[in-house]
């Protein structure tokens, strides 16, 4: 009997057209011929940036192209992990993957990738913020990002809170009042006029679906423990529009 030829883009196919994750989401849409704008709409979280992330992984697994990025190298190296606990993986996928797994490892610790990043996250971040539009401001530090707080899910501390006049001022109030480690990202911007009551809704939805941040007298009151994906559904029953500065989504992997 011949041995059965490895064809590693077959057997990485078949693998996620069984992944009840939203990586397995991405994929079979993806096959389906379904742009990221009809998988989010069909998600309910909105914006055709949805699902960027796990189509970057999932190039990764088919043909071992790394991301560019530190922290999409170590989103997708996550995300592997949890696949190599299959047990129908193949010894030679497992082989391909295991090396992928270390490959990915230690881009996302390239410390000079990482200083690119930082400043081009830094750089966006700046630009978003002196539009000066009132709304939604979505932060985050960088080590929430890369280090989720509940691994299994990617959620991690955001920062939700409105700016009714010029965001500058807002992220030099963070800076003095919260002491930060390291400078905070801007993730999202959902415009509004009336800031302080959209603020008053996201926060009375988050609380509702027990997103709760850190309680500490020092931490402030707008840190909840969420992603993305959920704020942007808000954004969307709210009727606002979504402005994705970086592109480094949170959570619900």
């Amino acid at each position: 009997m011949n041995k059965q030829i490895y064809d590693r883009s077959a057997e990485v196919a078949a693998v996620l057209e069984t992944e009840q994750s939203r990586l397995g989401d991405t994929f079979r849409g993806d096959r389906d011929g379904l742009s990221l704008e009809q998988q989010a709409e069909i998600a309910g979280a909105k914006g055709g940036n949805y699902g960027y992330n796990n189509r970057v992984t999932i190039k990764a697994l088919t043909d071992g192209t790394l991301p560019t990025g530190p922290t999409l190298a170590l989103q997708a190296a996550r995300r592997l992990r949890t696949l190599l606990k299959r047990t129908d993986l193949s010894p030679e996928l497992r082989v391909d993957w295991v090396a992928l797994e270390e490959q990915l490892t230690h881009r996302a610790e390239d410390r000079i990738a990482a200083e690119v990043e930082e400043a081009a996250t830094s750089r966006a971040t700046t630009e978003a913020e002196s539009v000066g539009s009132p709304g939604i401001y979505v932060y985050t530090l960088p080590h929430y990002l890369k280090y989720p707080i509940d691994a299994e899910t990617g959620k991690t501390y955001l920062k939700v809170g409105h700016s009714s006049r010029d965001a500058v001022h807002r992220a030099g109030s963070q800076r003095r009042f919260t002491a930060l480690p390291e400078d905070p990202i801007l993730l999202r911007i959902y415009p509004a006029e009336s800031s302080f009551e959209a603020e008053k809704k996201f926060h009375e939805w988050l609380r509702m679906a027990d997103h709760y941040g850190a309680r500490t007298r020092r931490g402030g009151t707008e840190w909840f423990l969420t992603s993305t994906k959920f704020l942007d559904h808000i954004a969307a029953e709210l009727g606002l529009e979504r402005w994705t500065v970086n592109d480094l989504d949170a959570g619900d992997n």
